[in-house]
């Protein structure tokens, strides 16, 4: 059954960029792979750093964020087939204007990108699974395909994002939400705990622990262990 499970997880992994992303955001999820490629049976795991363009990417405007620049290794025409793509979140993922507006003429292209590749488009098969981190939500919501469904994002913006998505059953007390194919997580540290609980509901428990003792991550186990939310309440949706 575990060597069964190994061969059965994804291998084809994109994390998609664009300036202004959140680095903890994607360098969680990111560092819960690296450390789940050294184990045996998960040497063929591949990644695609993906956006508009090849260009150097920057988190920031200030001139330490400035410094910091990150190479995509696609874009989004060049893309290979991917099984899982990981949407971080950012000052660069919110619509216009920061932090209150709801115009994502900005990220057209992204949100394009991020829904055909979750459906599946020009002979590509759809996503097996699709992970937004902190506010990487809002982008899932642009894209419309988080109608119908549940999901979290991070707690400073909860609001924010929960008004690009009037279809989506926003759930306050919530370090992740699973609703299908879909994993959404709170703000920022939330994606490693995100990732490592889809890990679980695919993988050996002795794996992921592995994982977590090789991250030295202490990790939240439950989604309910969610200590930034405060006084939120769910934001349901329209009717």
């Amino acid at each position: 059954m575990a060597d069964q499970k190994i061969k059965d997880f994804p291998k084809s992994f994109g994390a998609l960029y664009f300036p202004g992303f959140e680095v903890l955001d994607i360098a969680g999820p990111l560092e819960a792979l690296n450390c789940l490629s050294r184990f045996p049976g998960f040497e063929d795991l591949k990644l695609s750093i993906i956006s508009k363009t090849l260009d150097p990417i920057s988190v920031g405007e200030n001139s330490f964020m400035n410094s910091q620049k990150y190479l995509p290794t696609h874009t989004f025409k060049t893309a290979p087939q991917l099984d899982v793509l990981l949407i971080p979140g950012g000052v660069g993922a919110a619509p216009t204007p920061f932090p209150d507006g709801t115009d994502f003429t900005h990220m057209k292209e992204y949100l394009d990108f991020i829904r055909s590749t979750y459906h599946g488009s020009g002979g590509r098969k759809p996503l097996k699974y699709i992970i937004s981190i902190c506010n990487g939500a809002g982008l899932l919501a642009g894209s419309g395909i988080l109608d119908g469904k549940k999901a979290t994002t991070n707690k400073d913006f909860f609001k924010q994002v929960a008004a690009l998505g009037p279809k989506t059953h926003w759930v306050s007390h919530a370090r992740w939400v699973n609703d299908g194919n879909i994993w959404t997580t709170s703000g920022v540290s939330a994606g490693a705990d995100g990732v490592l609980a889809w890990m679980s509901s695919l993988l050996p428990e002795e794996t992921v622990k592995g994982v977590v003792d090789g991250m030295e991550w202490i990790r939240a186990k439950t989604a309910e262990n969610d200590p930034f939310a405060g006084g939120l309440e769910d934001v349901r949706p329209l009717r």
